[in-house]
């Protein structure tokens, strides 16, 4: 692949990247400026009360709740303020919720099933059962960031760590309880952190049910964007489980599956391929791609396609094709199509005689992700990642998994 397709690929995965864990609108991390940092801790005073009173702040008589009501109604009202506090609300406060107002009379005129009829408790559909409160992340997961003074110092190594990222040289992986360690980095909240100071030890804690021993004490977290805290060691590791990653350490390129010799038995190819039907309904779907196995050459394969279902009865494009050696034809199909499961398209298409197909190798994956999925199903490997179609990026498992 020339310099030129790789940098249109790398393209396409920030164009792609829906949380912004990898995009960032400069991309050296830089630190919050001063009027942000003051911003920061206003907002940080709302979340407090909200923490403390598990609601928000309301205009009434008290001066001090007063205050914080109108300090957050400005701030809702302005989006160059939500913007960057958008990573520190940890409540969504910052939400907007549009409801419409519906009186009681409507309500009961609107019940053709008589839902809203009767006295009876248990019936009630104001008597919740079997819910489960949606988790939050408390302040004390993320205890209160402040400017890192000294930023300076880890800046560059922020910068290699996005590059690793977007060059593939690292990896997003599952968190995994115990995952946690000194000098590492991690991904809270589409934000990367690096865990520079662990302080926790081991303690013996009793409870009702008899004593248990775990990790308690406090960390030193330095954010890509130029701010720190001292979250604690269990807070931590419950706000990556909830939504964060790990990232890997380099990971080294292995050349040995590339290595042909006279004793390699060729397989066929593994081919790509891109509809240039000018149909609305297939036009319309962004990075569809047929992935496909064949013995022989493709442009053969391929050259009755107009008149073959598993080709949408359209003209393909080839796109990528990769030589395969001493390869389970079988496995390799199930591997391909397993893998990328979560984005496969199915089609109803008819043939010249009006019999209706339903080809299944058809997928919306972004063509850079194929290309990174191939290698690893080559060498076997696959079985240790899963693709999210959200974050469109390979993730490995955890080791649990």
């Amino acid at each position: 692949m020339d310099e030129k397709t790789k940098k249109d690929k790398l393209s396409e995965i920030f164009e792609s990247d829906l949380l912004g864990l990898l995009a960032v609108d400069d991309p050296k991390a830089t630190p919050v400026s001063t009027q942000d940092s003051r911003l920061i801790d206003s907002f940080q005073e709302i979340s407090d009360f909200y923490e403390t009173n598990q609601r928000c702040p309301e205009l009434g008589d008290d001066i001090g709740e007063y205050r914080l009501a109108s300090r957050l109604a400005a701030i809702k009202k302005d989006p160059k303020k939500v913007k960057p506090l958008l990573p520190y609300d940890y409540y969504n406060l910052l939400e907007r919720e549009e409801t419409k107002s519906v009186s009681v009379e409507e309500l009961i005129s609107d019940d053709p099933l008589g839902l809203l009829d009767g006295d009876d408790e248990a019936n009630s559909i104001y008597t919740l059962s079997h819910v489960k409160p949606s988790e939050r992340l408390r302040p004390d997961y993320i205890a209160h960031r402040k400017v890192c003074k000294d930023f300076d110092l880890y800046e560059e190594a922020f910068q290699r760590i996005h590059d690793d990222l977007e060059h593939g040289r690292r990896r997003l992986v599952e968190f995994k309880e115990g995952d946690l360690h000194e000098g590492c980095y991690y991904v809270l909240r589409g934000v990367v952190l690096y865990l520079e100071q662990n302080l926790a030890v081991k303690q013996k804690i009793e409870y009702k049910s008899g004593a248990k021993v775990r990790r308690e004490g406090r960390t030193r977290c330095i954010f890509d964007n130029g701010t720190e805290s001292s979250m604690l060691y269990r807070s931590l590791g419950k706000a990556l489980k909830l939504d964060g990653f790990c990232i890997s350490d380099l990971i080294e390129k292995n050349e040995s599956s590339v290595s042909i010799d006279s004793t390699d038995v060729q397989n066929g190819y593994i081919y790509v391929l891109r509809s240039l039907s000018r149909a609305p309904q297939i036009r319309s779907i962004r990075n569809l791609y047929k992935i496909g196995y064949c013995s022989g050459d493709v442009t053969t394969r391929i050259k009755n396609a107009v008149h073959e279902p598993t080709y949408l009865m359209n003209d393909v494009e080839v796109v990528l094709t990769v030589r395969c050696y001493n390869l389970d034809v079988p496995y390799l199909e199930a591997s391909i199509h397993s893998f990328f499961s979560n984005v496969n398209v199915y089609f109803g298409v008819r043939d010249d005689e009006g019999i209706m197909h339903y080809p299944k190798e058809w997928f919306t994956v972004p063509l850079n992700i194929i290309e990174e999925a191939i290698p690893l199903i080559v060498d076997k490997k696959i079985d240790s990642y899963r693709y999210d179609k959200n974050l469109q990026m390979i993730i490995q498992k955890g080791s649990s998994e």
